[in-house]
């Protein structure tokens, strides 16, 4: 190899190794955060992202110290994410607990998500047409928040897990089920069987944040 060329790549991994150890000195990293990642936060994050960070680590700290403690996780059924606010106290011991585990520091924000039809879309097809009475008789419509990239892909070409609320047309406002049968989560993972394919909806596989930003968007004014 050139001696040009082997200076060259010696002096880009020093300056890499200089900038990590610069980098260390200003980053605050807590027990579960590496300066790698730290460090992709800064490069990727949105203002969306920061606030969702922030909510879950405010959380945290305001749980009292040694209850979140755990020698080892409890393996998780539950995928499905609750307001903090309405839990009672132990529920929401519990439900911070499975917050810290989940390490929603590194779920990466989905690029490509369904919109709100087709959101929609699928989970009229989840629900074999259920949806579509609520839709029509109840006037109510599905709204889509963020969504992260979930490597659950089951053999398809992508899949999200997302949180989803019904939207009250006439009421204008957000609601967390349709009046009488119970049969929608809140959060659902979307799939493309293939590049391009139409969104399928399936059962939520991994733990995501809960969305206030969602549920700010679309209650009554």
């Amino acid at each position: 190899m050139n001696p040009k060329k082997i200076f060259k790549i010696i002096g880009i991994t020093l300056g890499i190794l200089v900038l990590f150890l610069i980098a260390s000195n200003f980053i605050q990293l807590n027990e579960r955060e590496s300066l790698l990642y730290k460090i992709q936060q800064y490069a990727t994050y949105n203002e969306e992202d920061w606030k969702n960070y922030e909510n879950n680590q405010k959380l945290i700290a305001e749980n009292p110290q040694g209850t979140m403690q755990t020698d080892v996780a409890a393996p998780v059924t539950d995928f499905h994410p609750y307001d903090i606010n309405m839990l009672t106290p132990s529920a929401k011991a519990e439900e911070l607990k499975k917050i810290q585990n989940a390490h929603f520091e590194k779920l990466v924000t989905a690029k490509n998500k369904p919109s709100d039809d087709e959101a929609q879309a699928a989970l009229i097809r989840l629900t074999q047409g259920r949806l579509t009475d609520v839709i029509i008789h109840q006037k109510l419509d599905i709204k889509i928040g963020k969504c992260y990239e979930n490597p659950n892909t089951d053999g398809n070409f992508n899949c999200v897990s997302c949180m989803i609320l019904l939207y009250n047309r006439d009421k204008k406002n957000w609601q967390e089920a349709p009046n009488g049968e119970n049969f929608l989560s809140n959060s659902y993972d979307f799939y493309q069987p293939s590049e391009g394919d139409i969104w399928e909806a399936k059962d939520l596989s991994i733990m995501i944040p809960y969305d206030y930003e969602l549920i700010k968007k679309y209650e009554k004014k």
